[in-house]
């Protein structure tokens, strides 16, 4: 077992543990009664509901983050990276088109759709520390680092001859970009129905919405490193909750 990786994955699990009480107890403040009460009684208890998400997150984050660093080791893919001019202006530009695109959409396409607290300036403290470290870290380790980089190294298993695998080819990347970000968008599915409805409207928002945002996401991880996919998945909720949607609504 390599010591290091197991430190990494580690410290990220506490931050998943933080990041996972955070979100659910959002998730729960802004839940129907029908809907909290079945965690309830599933459950016992919302204190029960927040530990159990809470542990959850963290388990997942540790899978992720252990067997992820693997991977991206063997696609050459960088966990850091310098913080250079250059690339905080991809960050800055990913970042702004992505919350922009996403507040739009939300404002001249799907507002019809949305319940009126999603189409108005409600800004939650609770939410925006929660987008920040469960959006910004969690969902990048487990979407990028692990899932985009398996994608990837499955890809460069299953289809690149051995006498070829001297370097990586980029149609790789590619594909393993567009499918986690599909896969991203999906995987907001679950709490988009429970929370807005399960009209086609609905779905094909959270899945247009969110992929858009991981296409952006797996570029910058595949270009520079997954601390800028961190940086820029941050700065997005900070565009959008801080500045785009009290403009905008």
């Amino acid at each position: 077992m390599n010591k290091k990786d197991f430190k990494i994955s580690l410290i990220f699990t506490l931050v998943g543990l933080i990041a996972g009480t955070l979100i659910v107890s959002f998730q729960i403040s802004t839940a129907s009664e029908e809907f909290k009460n079945q965690l309830i009684s599933a459950l016992g208890s919302v204190e029960m509901v927040i530990i159990a998400g809470a542990i959850q997150a963290a388990i997942l984050t540790f899978i992720a983050t252990f067997f992820g660093v693997k991977l991206a080791r063997r696609l050459n893919l960088k966990l850091y990276a310098e913080t250079n001019k250059s690339n905080l202006i991809k960050v800055f530009l990913i970042s702004l088109f992505t919350a922009l695109f996403i507040t739009l959409s939300d404002k001249f396409i799907f507002s019809p759709c949305l319940p009126q607290n999603m189409v108005s300036d409600g800004f939650s403290f609770l939410y925006f520390i929660s987008s920040i470290l469960y959006g910004g870290i969690i969902e990048e380790l487990l979407l990028r680092l692990f899932l985009m980089s398996f994608i990837g190294w499955a890809l460069f298993k299953v289809f690149v001859r051995k006498k070829e695998r001297e370097t990586i080819p980029s149609w790789i990347f590619i594909v393993s970009i567009l499918f986690a970000a599909i896969i991203f968008g999906i995987g907001h599915l679950p709490i988009t129905i429970q929370t807005i409805g399960q009209s086609p409207p609905i779905i094909i928002r959270a899945i247009l919405l969110n992929s858009v945002a991981g296409i952006g996401l797996g570029y910058l991880y595949w270009k520079i490193g997954l601390s800028h996919a961190i940086y820029a998945h941050a700065l997005i909720h900070v565009f959008n909750q801080l500045i785009i949607m009290p403009i905008v609504f």
